[in-house]
């Protein structure tokens, strides 16, 4: 065909109805034409997508020009119909995963097969072309400068307004129903709360109400109780004092001994110094500080950390090892913090030969009829007469005979927390025999006397003396010679002498406090597992090794008289009491149970329930104390853990492993324990002692021994 006659088709065709005779460049040209399109080969549009009722597929429909935003007319010039174009399945099944439930899109067009366009009857139906479907983000920029209501993109521009606007209210309106739901549902929970703590509130007024009443009336039953004791003490005193001067007449006690028995009343700490709760507020923080200070003024010198330590060990009042090598500064602690403090303080060197409690308490001679006491014990008679003053009782060298021998006895009694225990020293038939025999005695002294005619005053010499006298008090008394009566008046004035010096019992008192120092070499015993599972362990390092510059830049400046000690009552460092209970739930009681659980149990090291609640209550003193909790925790591995570990490591654990690599676990699990440990805080970092102890392993053919050196 020429070009003339193929220019002359081309006017046809635009001229011409379109038919589905057309091949489908003519009618993809003849849609172009219509629409404003230059590109036939990409015809673009701009609609809103429509799915099918069941939603299989859809349509694009209320069609626009992407660049004018016109609304597109019906290519074949019918004004009522709108023209739209299918859309697939799978296409819309790729839009709505990606992009949701939106609304208006942007597509390319492409003509519908000819048979559903022969279906139709509509040679120009139309379809979406496959991956070109995507969403409208935004009006094209072109479309920006319309300002007439009425031009043909605003209904458009109208709709994504509209659904813009719907779309954010729905979002608004969903997170305002959900902070309403959670409103409503904080204000149910507040007035169920408030209805709780209403009820609550009531119940503890109308108990407090019933104690205040029980109170009150406890008050006063106390006051008339308390007046009758005083008058039957004040007639029992004078009884007594009369009875005894009697007996220091007959020569049966000595005045010291009788005034034993009555020691002056003292209403005030005459102790010389500053007082603890006025100077220092009762801060365990502060009190550390100044016995630093006061310590290096007489040379002696401490961390503050190691003396904070102390202190809560002390207030666990539980029994405390001092242990390291000799020379390391272990009983001199003891002493010299008892002088800071203003306590007493009793040394008590353990000699290699004890092998019962007996050495550690003394005995009673029952051929002279009188108790045998050792240091130990008068060190807590001394206690039972002073009760407010602390008294420390350090054991010496305590491993030179084995402790599990001779102090078996007395820690079993220290594990009793509720009461003071009892300390059972002789049996009570020989208290009773002597109270005894010592009434009869001054009955017949006292009947004999007034036969004789004998003033009360009367000395025993006196009735000795006195033919009269003496005559009856042997006949009374059914003796045949004078020196019977005098073998008699020794023997009850011995048994006197025991009873008022060494009761057959007492009470072990609130304010003794027993430290124990150590050394471990060749002439020393190792701590067995009963002792160290009752124990805390503080150990000494060598002090020529310390930085003593380092020490020295911590000592605090005090506006107070150095010289002087900040005297401490008993009830100020602490009271035994229960220990914590085991509470699952505590992180702290969590951790000890999954370190015993996972590393020591599998390494043979018993850590059971009393050494998990002596560890508790070693951090609750500590956080009282101001020690931080993961210090704390660090002090309770030096003291209760390390100090276990004796153990060979190249055998297998009781799960199977090495002990090697579990000890090497357990030192991992310890270290993210202790992270953001405070070594400032601290005396020693419970890891370092730790990787030491590995170290020192590998030199001691695979043995693992805390105490080796």
């Amino acid at each position: 065909m020429s070009d003339a006659a193929s220019g002359e088709a081309s006017t046809q065709s635009t001229q011409e109805t379109p038919s589905l005779d057309w091949s489908e460049a003519d009618l993809r040209g003849y849609l172009a034409q219509a629409w404003d399109q230059h590109a036939p080969s990409h015809i673009k549009v701009i609609g809103r997508l429509r799915l099918a009722e069941k939603g299989a597929f859809g349509f694009l429909e209320e069609l626009h020009h992407p660049g004018s935003g016109a609304r597109l007319p019906s290519p074949l010039g019918n004004s009522r119909a709108n023209p739209t174009a299918f859309v697939l399945p799978s296409e819309v099944m790729a839009f709505q995963k990606r992009w949701g439930n939106e609304t208006f899109a942007l597509a390319e067009l492409d003509l519908s097969p000819l048979e559903k366009r022969k279906e139709r009857g509509d040679p120009l139906a139309c379809m979406v072309r496959p991956g070109t479907l995507e969403p409208l983000s935004g009006i094209p920029e072109s479309w920006w400068g319309i300002q007439n209501i009425q031009s043909e993109p605003m209904p458009l521009v109208l709709a994504k307004a509209r659904q813009a606007i719907e779309d954010r209210l729905r979002r608004e309106t969903s997170e305002a129903e959900d902070e309403l739901h959670a409103a409503r549902s904080a204000l149910e929970s507040a007035v169920l709360e408030k209805k709780s703590l209403n009820d609550e509130y009531k119940r503890i007024t109308i108990e407090v109400s019933q104690q205040a009443e029980r109170i009150e009336a406890l008050e006063a039953e106390f006051v008339q109780r308390r007046s009758m004791l005083e008058q039957k003490f004040r007639e029992l005193e004078h009884f007594l004092k009369e009875r005894g001067e009697r007996m220091v007449a007959l020569d049966l006690v000595d005045r010291t001994d009788l005034e034993k028995l009555f020691p002056p009343i003292r209403t005030q700490d005459v102790r010389e110094g500053h007082h603890f709760q006025e100077t220092l507020t009762g801060d365990f923080q502060r009190l550390s500080s100044y016995v630093q200070a006061y310590l290096w003024r007489k040379g002696i010198h401490y961390t503050r950390a190691q003396l904070l330590d102390y202190f809560t060990l002390l207030r666990t009042n539980d029994l405390i090892v001092l242990a390291g090598d000799s020379g390391s500064g272990k009983t001199s602690l003891v002493k010299a913090v008892a002088s800071a403090i203003g306590a007493r303080c009793t040394v008590v060197p353990v000699k290699p030969n004890w092998t019962g409690s007996e050495d550690l308490l003394g005995y009673y001679n029952p051929i002279e009829q009188r108790y045998q006491p050792s240091q130990f014990l008068l060190a807590l008679l001394d206690a039972v007469r002073e009760p407010e003053i602390p008294h420390f009782i350090c054991l010496d060298e305590m491993n030179l005979a084995r402790v599990e021998y001779y102090f078996a006895d007395f820690l079993s009694l220290l594990e009793t927390r509720a009461e003071a225990p009892w300390i059972h020293l002789y049996s009570a038939a020989e208290e009773r025999q002597a109270v005894t025999d010592n009434k009869i005695f001054l009955a017949l002294e006292e009947e004999a006397r007034k036969r004789a005619g004998l003033p009360d005053d009367a000395s025993f010499q006196d009735i000795l003396m006195d033919d009269q006298a003496n005559l009856e008090l042997r006949r009374l008394a059914g003796f045949q010679k004078a020196d019977t009566v005098l073998n008699h008046h020794a023997k009850i004035r011995r048994s006197i002498s025991t009873l008022m010096d060494i009761p057959a019992g007492f009470r072990f008192p609130q304010n003794v406090w027993i430290v124990g120092a150590i050394n471990v070499d060749e002439t020393t015993h190792y701590l067995s597992p009963k002792i160290l599972d009752r124990a805390h362990v503080m150990r000494f390092r060598n002090p020529v090794l310390m930085d003593w510059e380092e020490v020295e830049r911590e000592l605090e400046e005090f506006d107070l008289d150095l010289g002087l000690p900040v005297n401490m009552l008993a009830a100020d460092i602490g009271t035994r009491s229960e220990y914590p209970a085991f509470d699952q739930a505590d992180p702290h009681v969590k951790l000890l149970v999954s370190l015993a659980r996972d590393y020591l149990d599998p390494l043979g090291i018993e850590f059971g329930l009393r050494a998990i609640r002596q560890s508790l209550n070693y951090i609750q003193r500590g956080e009282e104390a101001g020690i931080g909790a993961v210090e704390s925790f660090n002090n309770v591995v030096l003291h209760k853990i390390l100090p276990k570990i004796i153990l060979d490591i190249e055998r297998p654990s009781t799960n199977g492993r090495k002990r090697y690599d579990v000890l090497i676990d357990f030192r991992d699990a310890l270290a993210q324990a202790l992270d953001g440990l405070d070594h400032s805080q601290v005396n020693e970092s419970a890891i370092k002692s730790l990787d030491e102890l590995i170290a020192r392993s590998e030199g001691n053919n695979g043995i693992a021994n805390f105490w080796a050196r």
